[in-house]
């Protein structure tokens, strides 16, 4: 089923990555222009955290990906890779990632897709934040999807549910 407008597939039916169920594959380009990262891919060495984030620059934005960053040996240590999302373009993200040190993939989801796909589109057009824990045979194993564009995961409660879903 192709998503349309703000994840409801052509029926009208929302879409979205639950618990327990196979994560939307995808393949987007990564802040390195010449690569793009598909899912599965990604988590055929183990899981997956995708971290759906509004945009590049923001104070909030460049604070979460920041702390993920300051945090990424402790998902490291556990085998999982991070990967960010937003709608940003590749050189938005590349520019972002050099100038914060962000040394994870940030994707871009131009179109808006993968948001659609992942039901975490929010009503003006970018991701909502949130986080979904995606095992290495591509089952989703926890998310959370925060209601204000100012919320953010705590990075512990992030990595306790990476250690549950293990």
């Amino acid at each position: 089923m192709r998503p349309t407008q703000y994840g409801r597939n052509e029926r009208g039916v929302q879409m979205s990555a639950e618990v327990g169920e196979k994560a939307p594959n995808f393949e987007l380009p990564s802040d390195d222009w010449d690569r793009r990262v598909s899912l599965e891919e990604a988590r055929q060495d183990g899981p997956v955290v995708l971290f759906f984030y509004p945009g590049d620059w923001s104070s909030v934005c460049t604070d979460q990906m920041s702390r993920l960053q300051d945090e990424i040996g402790r998902f490291e240590d556990l085998g999982v890779k991070v990967m960010g999302v937003s709608v940003d373009s590749p050189w938005s993200h590349k520019a972002f990632a050099d100038t914060r040190e962000i040394h994870f993939p940030l994707l871009s989801d131009f179109g808006r897709e993968v948001t659609e796909a992942y039901g975490v589109q929010h009503e003006a057009g970018f991701p909502k934040r949130a986080y979904f824990v995606i095992d290495k045979e591509g089952v989703v194993r926890a998310k959370k999807v925060e209601n204000s564009p100012r919320d953010q995961p705590e990075v512990d409660d992030v990595l306790d549910d990476v250690e549950k879903a293990l």
